[in-house]
């Protein structure tokens, strides 16, 4: 079976067609609890920082008194629920619980910082907030800043007296046996999920999954063997959702945990519960081959290890396929928009990403909207099974991002080989990112112009190493005649004002003047290649 079709007539690339295993007209909760009923006693989850094990089971009567107990406490079909939290026990009963009941959830990072927090929330006016016994202060003051009345905010795994309890909704409600998912409504239209994804400017975008669009997700997952599958992405990112929903799809078992990433952890998760199946960023996978102790790391467990979120070298890719006995490295993107688009699960290509996966479509345009074919560079659009709505409450980002065709513009510059390999090469836009996080220039550049003595600002990405692992935020900045500003004030101002992943790791440099068009536009790139120069002679210390 040819892993990509080309259709040469309509200039169309396509991946593997599936018919639904999963009806598209079905409601998510009516599908999850159904496979959880099929196998109960399949252990779905591992708890690794407590050695816990989850069965089906006991993952749907969690399900189940979360449907009961947050429906008694109001939550109704069409609500949306905040999530800020890590990988504990309970997060992936509760946003089941939450789709099942016909609510959204929309998942926040939980690092993310009060300004960053309160954007959110005041995007979705969720009507309860799930968070973290570390992050309850920066939620509650975010809520508090944009919230006239109190909105009741469940913390878990805290032993303060002061907040309410996520674990109180596990209560016994004696109804568990009596249970029957309902049917919430038209799953093309109801939203399962509402996932963040940085726009070409500015802070966060709420990007609108549906049923449909979940349901065609688990019935399209590639694993075909029982495998553990780990990743340290909270339900912010949308591998810690997809990871999550891949156990629904086989027989899989998710591995997680609250611990941020460390060499030690990943080596803990392949080497003590054996996974099989895990992704990262290429710049975890980075520091994980120039650690210390790699090589007697027992990786023989591991065979799939999908790189994706930003650039992956075939340098780095041919360091980690080395470590791997019986597995190799794959390269895989994916949109928030759209879920999972492609991989090299065929073969390895240099610098391709792969083909497009199981009933995705896309096409390769140019400027005018024409149709490109093979070996031809143009915009990317994508189309999965099932369409995308566009983003919550925000119009004019849903008409620029979706053609008249009904096909999402990635904002990637590409093109296709003649074996229906995708090479990615550009980026429309200036959005970059840090270690997967999103990064917006406009942003840094709005905080840093308010700085007294400052003139004008660019803020560029530079690499973070040779591997090109990651892009760290780097800001030239042309300063008011006379000023004293110096980088270490800028970085500093710039640091008590944003989330961890936007700090200027790549330095401050001042320039004398900043490279314009005719019009008076700053030219990034010739701003990005001056940086590099200054870089080169190591007139910054810039940090990780």
């Amino acid at each position: 079976m040819a892993l990509c079709t080309y259709d040469a007539q309509s200039r169309t690339w396509y991946g593997i067609r599936m018919v639904p295993i999963y009806n598209p007209k079905a409601n998510v909760g009516e599908i999850l609890n159904h496979i959880l009923l099929r196998t109960p006693e399949r252990i779905i989850q591992i708890d690794m920082d407590k050695d816990e094990r989850m069965s089906c089971a006991d993952f749907r009567t969690r399900m189940i008194r979360f449907v009961q107990n947050l429906t008694d406490a109001g939550l109704r079909k069409g609500d949306i629920v905040a999530m800020a939290n890590a990988n504990s026990v309970n997060v992936a009963p509760l946003a089941c619980a939450v789709m099942t009941i016909g609510a959204a959830f929309n998942p926040l990072a939980p690092g993310f910082n009060e300004e960053d927090m309160a954007h959110m929330l005041r995007l979705t006016e969720p009507k309860m907030i799930f968070c973290d016994d570390d992050n309850v202060n920066v939620v509650s003051n975010a809520v508090r800043s944009v919230f006239d009345t109190d909105r009741p905010i469940y913390v878990f795994e805290s032993s303060r007296s002061n907040v309410k309890h996520a674990e109180d909704l596990l209560k016994e409600t004696g109804r568990e046996e009596q249970f029957v998912p309902p049917h919430v409504g038209d799953s093309h239209e109801l939203l399962s999920m509402i996932l963040c994804s940085s726009g070409t400017t500015g802070p966060p975008k709420g990007v609108c999954v549906t049923h449909a669009q979940t349901i065609a997700a688990i019935g399209s997952f590639p694993l075909a063997k029982p495998m553990t599958v780990f990743n340290f992405s909270p339900l912010y990112w949308g591998t810690g959702v997809f990871m999550m929903l891949s156990t629904f799809s086989g027989p899989s078992t998710r591995l997680i945990t609250r611990r941020p990433f460390s060499e030690e952890a990943f080596f803990e998760a392949v080497e003590k519960y054996r996974a099989n199946f895990v992704f990262m960023p290429p710049s975890y996978a980075s520091q994980i081959v120039r650690h210390e102790r790699v090589a007697q790391v027992d990786f023989s467990s591991l065979r799939m290890l999908s790189l994706g979120g930003s650039y992956v070298s075939d340098g780095l890719r041919d360091r980690l396929d080395r470590l791997l006995p019986n597995g190799r490295t794959y390269n895989s993107v994916g949109t928030s928009e759209i879920g999972w688009v492609t991989s090299d699960f065929g073969k390895r290509k240099p610098g391709s990403v792969g083909t497009p996966t199981v009933n995705i479509t896309i096409k390769i345009v140019d400027d005018a909207g024409n149709d490109l074919g093979v070996g031809e560079k143009g915009h990317v659009l994508i189309k999965g099974p099932e369409p995308f709505l566009g983003y919550y409450k925000n119009e004019e980002a849903t008409r620029t991002t979706i053609d008249e065709r009904g096909f999402t513009r990635s904002g990637d510059v590409g093109y296709f080989d003649e074996e229906g390999y995708l090479y990615l090469i550009d980026r429309e836009k200036d959005i970059f990112k840090y270690r997967g996080f999103h990064v917006s220039p406009s942003e840094l550049e709005a905080i840093i112009a308010q700085i007294e003595g400052v003139l004008e600002v660019c803020v560029v990405a530079i690499p973070a190493d040779a591997d090109r692992t990651t892009e760290l935020p780097t800001a030239a900045i042309v300063r008011v005649a006379g000023s004293s500003l110096g980088a270490k004030q800028v970085m500093e101002i710039v640091d008590g004002k944003v989330s961890d992943f936007k700090r200027l790791r790549g330095g401050v440099y001042f320039v004398d003047h900043l490279p314009k068009t005719q019009t008076g536009k700053i030219l990034r790139r010739k701003v990005l290649e001056k940086v590099l120069q200054l870089a080169e002679k190591n007139t910054v210390t810039t940090y990780v």
